[in-house]
């Protein structure tokens, strides 16, 4: 459900996201990453406990995450796929070419439908800005850790099953930004990006990505009218549902 605006001509925002957008010009798909894409997608399938594509909370985050990728302006990401991992850790990532992956534990974790659109939005944000159409890393996985970390013996790596992902803050900071602007243009709460940024642990090895990325989206919010989000019958209705099972 959209936010209550405030302030700021929207016609100002609007020409901002799409100025943004314009930014990011990278082609997506990108044809060159497949291969290891592919890789990915077969590893995950047979290590990780992916919920059906038919139940409730996958549908749910499918629509909401449908919904972002059409108010994006961008047409050729509307096969962008999203899929629910059973797992209570908080998680959120791509690994490019339409492909993203919410934990149970994020759906937990946010408070409000804007949270969770945040997410999303922010791995729209890593395809929008092409990021996956980069030079593989070498971890070989194709793929981007994002929204929530946890310590790692090795800074700047994050472990997900048998893959092993590289953290770039600049790239983090691209897709917040890119994020920010798709927030707002869908009617949801841009600050909602913030506030899941000050409630990340601040201990371990990563603690200096968090407190790096608060900064910034503390400055990027500034540009958008205060917000105040109402979330949707149906959010509350999933997340009832996680709890109780």
């Amino acid at each position: 459900m959209p936010v209550r605006r405030t302030g700021a001509p929207l016609r100002l925002l609007l020409s901002a996201a799409a100025a943004v957008f314009a930014s990011a010009a990278a082609a997506v798909p990108c044809p060159e990453q497949q291969a290891a894409i592919d890789a990915s997608l077969q590893r995950i399938y047979n290590e990780w406990p992916l919920r059906a594509s038919s139940d409730h909370p996958s549908r749910y985050v499918q629509n909401l995450a449908s919904r972002l990728a059409a108010d994006s302006g961008r047409p050729e990401l509307m096969h962008w796929k999203v899929a629910l991992v059973r797992n209570l850790a908080p998680n959120a990532f791509s690994i490019g070419n339409g492909y993203a992956f919410v934990t149970d534990g994020a759906l937990r974790f946010v408070l409000n439908e804007s949270e969770l659109a945040a997410i999303l939005a922010h791995e729209l944000g890593h395809e929008l800005a092409g990021h996956f159409c980069a030079p593989k890393t070498t971890t070989g996985s194709g793929g981007l850790f994002d929204l929530f970390s946890r310590p790692e013996p090795e800074p700047n790596r994050i472990g997900v099953g048998s893959l092993t992902q590289v953290i770039d803050p600049s790239k983090e900071r691209e897709a917040d930004d890119i994020a920010l602007s798709l927030l707002w243009s869908a009617g949801f709460n841009p600050r909602a990006l913030l506030d899941m940024a000050l409630r990340l642990p601040a201990n371990g090895p990563l603690h200096y990505l968090n407190a790096e990325r608060v900064r910034f989206l503390e400055r990027a919010v500034l540009r958008f009218p205060p917000a105040k989000a109402v979330s949707s019958n149906e959010f509350f209705a999933v997340k009832r549902s996680l709890e109780t099972e």
